[in-house]
């Protein structure tokens, strides 16, 4: 049966059967699960609010019922998995959970009572064993049953601590919840009109909100379903289609598949701002083998040459083991690099501070085949091909292009040095006189760029060997805006347009100590002059402080010069 207007007609398909349900109901039907291969908890605050939101509007304007979609799942001995739905479920359940919580603090354990065992879990009669009517997957369970499930004089609950992302999610499911309970649903009425709008709404779960239940016979027809469908408000990633497919694959070593891609995941976890970013990983794998891939096609890619489990362990397998070289080029701390010689990790460092993303398929494919020598020349390359291409405004698009082509160039074995590949990008890479003309005229908002730029340009200046090559260290070298953000009067020889195009020249920016910078702030050139000229101060803003006056003749020679030195911090040919 499927739902469609309010009308139910029949329908079947081999190993596929559909029929209606309500959320309430599956809920009730207890042992349902999220199978290890499915991903955590997902939902943002914005899906949770929509979805309270939708049932609140369906419930005060009085609807028979409302639908929210399908749930997939296979029925097994004892229990149930959930394919498709698990994001609908997992925060009905919360919100269920959070009625029991308002009943709890109201000094109705009884009905609190009634309700977790309806809904949430159930108490075997002989053994006492505890048994949850939903179950998230291995990485969120603990923490759901603990956070959510068990009542709130629970000590364990009292105890738990969001440990992952998805606990922190389900966290803020939780919180959105009760407030919506308090100011949506249950705000200035009566403790009797209280409990009789919350059993409404409770009613309205069991009865009334609905899904298409859609019950299939294997897993591999699970997941073919879950590949064209969506969780409500959050489509699947290429690496959710992607870990699905391999699932699906698998077959009898499915287990060995699961294993590997938790096994990765787990080596990205490591890495600061990459713990969800698999899709970028795989595609920067993909493309050191396959050549420039889009994020949009790079699950049909991989799913048109992996086409049957031999293929898919391998894929697997492969994704574990080069996760740990992939850590190595973006951790400067990684165990992996202590053989690659003292300077490779400032290097890598200097890089991933860059924010530079298009390189990581050369440097990965060169980490892998290059010599520690010849690697580290490549690095030396890539600081000053971020440098150039980010100043210059080369599109990010093309530069991947070439990036990826001489990547699977390595990985080919066409390129065993640094120095074919520099020839290769030299179609890309602004020239010296490009260059120079680039930084002439740089406008830098990015404040970790401007620091990073001004502390090299000045290491350069001072004669330092490799002046690229620095800590970013931040805070007690900050950046000072000779034309400050929100000028006064002593700054109107600028027009209120000149200030906006000049503000961020980074002719404009100097680097001071923390304590001198709070003190000026937007002052006059005149009373900001002996703090730029103070001795200690770094060379290059003590040169700011030689002229009568500020202003845009003043920033247009300090960047020429400027740009002179760029030249020399990120030669062409390191």
């Amino acid at each position: 049966m499927i739902w469609k207007k309010g009308i139910y007609m029949a329908s079947q398909s081999v190993g596929i059967e559909i029929a209606p349900a309500t959320i309430g109901h599956l809920l009730e039907e207890k042992n349902l699960q999220v199978p290890l291969s499915q991903r955590s908890y997902r939902w943002e605050e914005e899906h949770v609010t929509e979805l309270y939101q939708d049932i609140n509007g369906a419930i005060l304007s009085n609807s028979d019922e409302y639908f929210i979609g399908s749930i997939v799942g296979i029925k097994l001995k004892g229990f149930t998995d959930i394919y498709d739905g698990q994001q609908r479920l997992a925060t009905s359940m919360i919100l269920v959970a959070a009625i029991r919580d308002y009943f709890h603090a109201s000094n109705d354990a009884k009905t609190a009572q009634l309700i977790e065992n309806e809904s949430l879990i159930s108490t075997h009669r002989q053994t006492h064993e505890e048994t949850p009517h939903f179950r998230l997957n291995s990485e969120d369970q603990q923490y759901f049953h603990n956070s959510i499930l068990l009542p709130p004089d629970n000590k364990s609950r009292r105890d738990a601590k969001a440990q992952r992302d998805s606990h922190k999610r389900i966290s803020a499911a939780a919180k959105i919840a009760s407030n919506f309970i308090k100011i949506s649903i249950v705000a200035g009425l009566s403790p009797e009109q209280a409990s009789k709008h919350l059993h409404r709404w409770l009613d309205f779960i069991r009865d009334a909100l609905r899904v298409i239940w859609v019950q299939v016979g294997d897993e591999r027809t699970a997941f073919t379903l879950f590949e064209t469908m969506n969780d409500r408000g959050l489509r699947l990633s290429a690496a959710d289609l992607l870990k699905n497919w391999l699932y699906a694959m698998g077959e009898d070593r499915r287990d060995e598949i699961i294993q590997k891609w938790q096994s990765m995941a787990a080596t990205l976890e490591t890495i600061e701002g990459e713990s969800e970013n698999v899709v970028e990983y795989v595609r920067c794998y993909w493309i050191t083998g396959h050549g420039n891939t889009r994020t949009k096609v790079l699950y049909d890619e991989i799913k048109r040459e992996t086409t049957n489990k031999t293929k898919a362990l391998e894929l697997a397998s492969e994704l574990e083991t080069v996760a740990q070289d992939y850590a190595a080029i973006l951790l400067s701390s990684h165990e992996r690099l202590s053989n690659r010689g003292a300077n490779v990790r400032t290097k890598i460092e200097v890089i991933r501070s860059l924010g530079v993303t298009q390189v990581r398929p050369l440097l990965l494919a060169a980490f892998r085949k290059f010599s520690s020598k010849e690697f580290e020349k490549l690095l030396d390359a890539c600081v000053s091909w971020s440098v150039r291409t980010l100043i210059s405004g080369v599109p990010s698009g093309t530069l991947e292009g070439y990036y990826s082509r001489s990547a699977l160039e390595i990985t080919k074995g066409t390129h065993k040095k640094a120095a074919p590949v520099k020839t290769a990008m030299a179609k890309i890479i602004p020239d010296n006189a490009r260059f120079k003309v680039a930084v002439e005229n740089a406008s830098v908002a990015n404040q970790h760029l401007a620091r990073y730029y001004l502390r090299a340009l000045q290491r350069c200046e001072d004669g330092e060997k490799e002046p690229q090559y620095i800590p970013n260290p931040g805070r007690e070298v900050t950046l000072e805006h000779i034309l400050p953000s929100k000028p006064g009067s002593d700054w109107n020889h600028f027009t209120s347009e000149e200030q906006k195009v000049y503000l961020n020249r980074l002719g404009n920016q100097v680097l001071l100590p923390a304590t001198v910078n709070s003190k000026i702030g937007n002052a006059s050139y005149t009373v900001k002059k002996p703090a730029l000229a103070a001795k200690g101060n770094f060379s290059l803003t003590k040169e700011a402080a030689i002229h009568a006056s500020w202003g845009i003749p003043e920033i247009k020679a300090r960047q020429q010069r400027l740009a002179d030195l760029a030249i020399k911090t990120w030669p062409l040919d390191p």
